[in-house]
């Protein structure tokens, strides 16, 4: 509701008394527009793609690794728990608000859910796991 609110308030048809229908059809396409991309682009916000991305270390699997990218509010998790040469495995998972992710670990026989927080140098999971951020 307050989206449309908002969108109304933009487009100028909400008054004090009620809506007005004065625009004209090019001036409320043009507000049109120009309020959805506003009233949209809070819904994009979520932890940003481009610093996610990169290879991390698990403490849990030394000899293994991860390679996250990105695509809008998805990520896609390649790695192996054992060497870089050996068989790799595939995770998805979302972007969330902030500095959030969710995981879908259950192709490894993990959770279908499982948050993690970028913090900077790393991303880390509510049992006290850190991957650190090694390139």
């Amino acid at each position: 509701m307050r989206c449309l609110s908002i969108f109304l308030l933009l487009l100028g048809l909400h008054g004090s008394s009620g809506y007005s229908i004065s625009l004209s059809r090019s001036d409320f396409l043009k507000r049109g527009l120009a309020s959805v991309s506003l009233v949209l682009v809070p819904e994009l916000a979520g932890a940003e793609p481009g610093k996610l991305e990169g290879v991390y270390s698990d403490p849990n699997h030394p000899k293994g690794y991860r390679s996250i990218t990105t695509s809008a509010s998805k990520l896609t998790i390649e790695g192996s728990d054992t060497s870089k040469t050996s068989k790799t495995w595939e995770l998805t998972g979302s972007l969330g608000e902030g500095d959030a992710i969710v995981i879908d670990f259950s192709p490894k026989g993990g959770p279908k859910n499982l948050p993690g927080k970028f913090v900077g140098d790393g991303i880390v999971f509510p049992d006290g796991n850190k991957w650190p951020k090694v390139s």
